[in-house]
């Protein structure tokens, strides 16, 4: 029989859960990942800036392409 637990995890501290969950066996647990996409339209040049810095930091990047494709599909929506 298999629970389920719903959390909800800072960024801080989310690769650590990550890993911690990684040590157990495939048939001990399941993860079922529900992450938080950020938006690429921001208000202000403090917020580019952090998530810039986030991004360099985690090696969270996207390619151009798809940077543009969703641009278009988020101009597209106004």
């Amino acid at each position: 029989m298999m629970h389920t637990i719903k959390l909800q995890v800072n960024d801080s501290i989310y690769s650590q859960v990550l890993s911690f969950i990684s040590q157990f066996q495939t048939n001990e647990i399941s993860l079922v990942e529900d992450r938080k996409e950020e938006d690429y339209i921001v208000s202000s040049v403090e917020e580019v800036q952090k998530r810039v810095f986030k991004a360099e930091q985690n090696s969270n990047f996207v390619s151009v392409d798809t940077f543009f494709s969703d641009m278009d599909k988020k101009i597209e929506a106004l």
